[in-house]
């Protein structure tokens, strides 16, 4: 049995760039958003004290298939 983390980032961070992310419909219906999605969060976290410590504080965890 594997297991996926995910550190979410705050959704309150003025500069959080999922906020916008999936009310692009190119993206919502492209397919290509659950691929991007990961990367974009990652990039944001390494410069956003604030990201990072509610993803810390907040952590998931998930089976993974």
């Amino acid at each position: 049995m594997t297991f996926e983390e995910h550190l979410p980032l705050d959704p309150d961070c003025p500069d959080n760039p999922m906020g916008d992310f999936w009310d692009d419909p190119m993206t919502a219906y492209s397919g290509c958003g659950d691929e991007l999605a990961p990367l974009i969060e990652s990039r944001h976290r390494t410069k956003c004290e604030r990201c990072r410590m509610f993803g810390v504080e907040n952590i998931e965890i998930e089976e993974a298939i």
